[in-house]
């Protein structure tokens, strides 16, 4: 185990962040609890008990944003989100991410503050593509998107195969087989079958993360004098190989990371260093070259 491990993300780990002007703060959050039932109408939507603590977390995280901000700082904030379908039903990323929006706007709105004001998705003075099967108003970023195995029925069916069916009506094969996939004990079959395993899910993830930096740049180019929040809902399996990169974690570990739980990645005002924040840890995180081309 490696000494900068953190062995779990929890809901906790996102914590309002003290940001200077000029500064950046990026959360990164898995997706709330769901119904995992793909034979169920609502398969892949949020349970309702876990929407409802969530918005109330969120909301608590934008009072505490608000509530920092001395000498007219401002603080704009940006939503993104995972675009991933689940059972061609659910999107239950973009649900959580639309709770912190809706959290958002409200802390706003009782500040006496116009959410469009301050939220980049809804201000006509900024671009931001809006997710247009939902008519929603948080950009998809591809890079957050889940492991992508089902789309090659033959893999899944060969980790169901080696190591089990789930029991219940979820995504059909067992934790056993998930640890595989994690651990990459199939790897032969799985390049040979075209999937992707998790070092090319943490090379995108990488990328995700450079992406959101690169905006964020351009941003205090011209807001000098702001601060920036971007929101992003992703997945455990984009979190957990990030955080275990960047504390020398094994891949054959298991990191879990709790619905709702993610970890901050900090920008200081005119640096390009970006450091993730958990479990009271501060760690530099290194993307590497790949992603930041």
């Amino acid at each position: 185990m490696s000494e900068k491990s953190i062995q779990r993300i929890e809901k906790q780990d996102i914590q309002a962040p003290d940001i200077q002007p000029g500064g950046t703060a990026i959360v990164l959050q898995r997706h709330e609890k769901y119904e995992r039932d793909r034979t169920s109408e609502v398969a892949g939507s949020l349970l309702p008990e876990a929407a409802e603590s969530a918005k109330e977390r969120d909301l608590d995280f934008f009072n505490e944003i608000i509530a920092h901000e001395l000498g007219g700082v401002e603080t704009m904030v940006l939503f993104v989100s995972s675009d991933t379908q689940y059972a061609d039903k659910g999107r239950r990323s973009l649900e959580t991410a639309q709770l912190a929006q809706d959290a958002a706007i409200e802390a706003f709105t009782a500040a006496g503050i116009d959410p469009s004001e301050r939220i980049i998705n809804l201000n006509d003075a900024y671009m931001t593509d809006r997710h247009v099967p939902t008519d929603q108003d948080v950009r998809p970023v591809r890079q957050l998107r889940e492991p992508q195995i089902f789309d090659v029925p033959e893999y899944v069916n060969h980790l169901r195969d080696m190591y089990g069916a789930e029991d219940g009506a979820g995504t059909g094969i067992s934790q056993a087989a998930w640890a595989a996939h994690e651990a990459d004990l199939e790897k032969d079959i799985r390049e040979e079958l075209g999937v992707e395993g998790v070092h090319d899910i943490l090379e995108r993830t990488k990328k995700a993360v450079a992406l959101l930096a690169r905006y964020s740049k351009l941003f205090h180019s011209t807001n000098p004098d702001k601060r920036l929040i971007i929101w992003a809902t992703s997945h455990y399996d984009t979190i957990s190989p990030l955080v275990k990169d960047a504390t020398g974690t094994p891949f054959d570990e298991y990191v879990p990371v709790d619905y709702g739980a993610g970890v901050v990645m900090n920008i200081a005002p005119d640096s390009t260093e970006i450091e993730l924040k958990a479990q009271s840890q501060k760690i530099p995180l290194n993307l590497g070259r790949s992603a930041l081309k």
